[in-house]
C-alpha cells in the first residue's frame, strides 16, 4: 500500500478522528495518530494488491459536541463527492452516525456492518452508545447487520427483536464458523448500492487488543479479525470503513494500535479485490 498526494492518484482515502466527547472514558483521541504510527510495521498486505492512499488528516474536535458532529458531516460530504472509499480512524463511537449521514446524501440503499462486542442501541449513553439507534434514524439505512455481540442490555436485546435487526453473537460464531458468518453477511446486504462497515476494537477478544474502554472477554481473535475485514473489503460496493474505540491510554505494550494498524492496512489493500 503506497501514499500518495493527490486526489487522482489514490484508491481510497484515509481520514482521521481524533474525537473523545461524547463518552465516558477519554483517550480515543490519541488512537488515529498512534495508529499510523505503525503502518510501517506492515511492509506489504497479504494480499499484495498495493493499493494507494490519500492521507487526508485529521478532522479536529470542537469544544461543542454537536459542533463537531455537524463539522465531520460537512467533511465527509466533501470526501464522499471524490468517489472513492474511505477509511476513518476514530475517535469514539460516536463518529459513526455523522459519516453514514454524510454517506446517504449519495445514495439510496445502504447497508451496514456492524462488529462490536455490543449492538449499540441503548439510548441511556448517548450518543456513542446508541450509535445503532441513530443511524437506523436515516431513510437510505435500508440494512444493518451485526457481529460479535457477547453484552447486551435486556432493553438491546428487546430492540434487536423488534426491529428484526439480524445479527450474529459469539456463541453463534463459534458454532457457525467463519467462513458461513460471512457468508450471510454478504449475502444479506448484496442488494445494497452502499456497504458501510464500522469496526468497534472491543470486538476482539481483549486478550488480543486490550487497549479499549470496555473490555469483553470472549471475543474474536487477531487472525479472525483479519480475515473477516480482508473479506468484507471485496464487496463490490463498498464505500466506507470506521475503526473506533482504540483508546492508547489503555493499552499494553501498544499491541492493539499495531492491530488496529494491521486491520486497516488488510482492509485498505483488499478494496477492489475478487
Amino acid at each position: 500500500m503506497d501514499f500518495v498526494e493527490t486526489i487522482e492518484e489514490c484508491d481510497l482515502i484515509l481520514v482521521g478522528l481524533p474525537i473523545n466527547k461524547g463518552t465516558e472514558k477519554e483517550g480515543c483521541d490519541e488512537a488515529p495518530s498512534k495508529i499510523r504510527e505503525y503502518f510501517d510495521n506492515f511492509f506489504f498486505s497479504e494480499s499484495a494488491n498495493n493499493n494507494r492512499i490519500l492521507d487526508k488528516g485529521d478532522i479536529t474536535e470542537e469544544n461543542n459536541f454537536d459542533t463537531t458532529i455537524s463539522k465531520i458531516y460537512e467533511k465527509m460530504i466533501e470526501y464522499f463527492k471524490f468517489n472513492k472509499p474511505i477509511i476513518t480512524l476514530g475517535g469514539n463511537h460516536s463518529i459513526t452516525f455523522p459519516i453514514i449521514r454524510a454517506l446517504s446524501r449519495f445514495h439510496e440503499k445502504i447497508g451496514v456492518i456492524h462488529i462490536d462486542a455490543h449492538p449499540d442501541c441503548q439510548i441511556d449513553y448517548l450518543p456513542y452508545g446508541d450509535v445503532i439507534g441513530s443511524i437506523k434514524q436515516i431513510d437510505e439505512v435500508k440494512k444493518i447487520i451485526m457481529l460479535g455481540l457477547r453484552n447486551w442490555s435486556k432493553y438491546e436485546y428487546n430492540y434487536l427483536k423488534e426491529e428484526k435487526i439480524p445479527f450474529i453473537d459469539m456463541n453463534s460464531f463459534m458454532e457457525a464458523g467463519i467462513d458461513y458468518c460471512l457468508k450471510k453477511i454478504k449475502d444479506y446486504v448484496s442488494d445494497c448500492d452502499a456497504i458501510y462497515v464500522t469496526f468497534d476494537i472491543d470486538a476482539i477478544d481483549p486478550a488480543y487488543a486490550p487497549g479499549t474502554g470496555w473490555k469483553e472477554p470472549g471475543g474474536i481473535t487477531s487472525r479472525d479479525a483479519i480475515k473477516i475485514v480482508q473479506n468484507l473489503a471485496k464487496l463490490p460496493t463498498i464505500k466506507g470503513f470506521d475503526l473506533v474505540e482504540v483508546n492508547p491510554s489503555l493499552d499494553q505494550n501498544d499491541i492493539t494500535s499495531i492491530l488496529a494498524a494491521k486491520i486497516v492496512f488488510e482492509f485498505a489493500d483488499n478494496l477492489g479485490t475478487k
